[in-house]
C-alpha cells in the first residue's frame, strides 16, 4: 500500500518538476513592504530583499543581481511597479528568465516656452 501511495505521487509531483517557465504577475516590493501590502510607498532602501507580491497576497522570492537575468538596473525600474516574471520554481524560489513591465510610470513632460 505504502508503494502505491509513493509511486502516485512521484507521478503526480512528476510534471511540476519538469515543468516548463510559468508566468506570475505580482508587483516587485521589499520584503517588509510586502508584509503589509505597501506596494506604491514602498521606500527603495528596501530593494536589497525584493519579493514578488502576487495578486492573492502571497508572495515569491526571486533571483537577481549581476550576472541573473534580473540585472541590478531592471530590478530598480521595475521597483513597485506590476510586473510579469517568467520561470521556474525550483524549491519555492523563482528563477526568472524574463522580466516583463505591465505597467509604466508617468513620465511628466515640461514645455519651455513663453509664459
Amino acid at each position: 500500500m505504502r508503494r502505491f501511495v509513493l509511486s502516485g505521487l512521484a507521478l503526480l509531483l512528476a510534471p511540476a518538476a519538469g515543468a516548463a517557465s510559468q508566468g506570475w504577475d505580482g508587483w516587485i516590493v521589499g520584503e517588509p513592504c510586502a508584509a503589509s501590502f505597501q506596494v506604491a510607498d514602498c521606500p527603495l532602501r528596501h530593494i536589497e530583499r525584493p519579493v514578488l507580491l502576487l495578486e492573492n497576497g502571497s508572495t515569491l522570492a526571486f533571483l537577481h543581481g549581476e550576472g541573473k537575468s534580473i540585472a541590478p538596473d531592471a530590478l530598480d525600474k521595475a521597483y513597485g511597479k506590476k510586473v510579469r516574471l517568467t520561470g521556474e520554481l525550483k524549491e519555492g524560489v523563482l528563477h526568472p528568465v524574463k522580466l516583463d513591465l505591465q505597467e509604466t510610470s508617468g513620465e511628466r513632460k515640461f514645455f519651455k516656452g513663453c509664459l
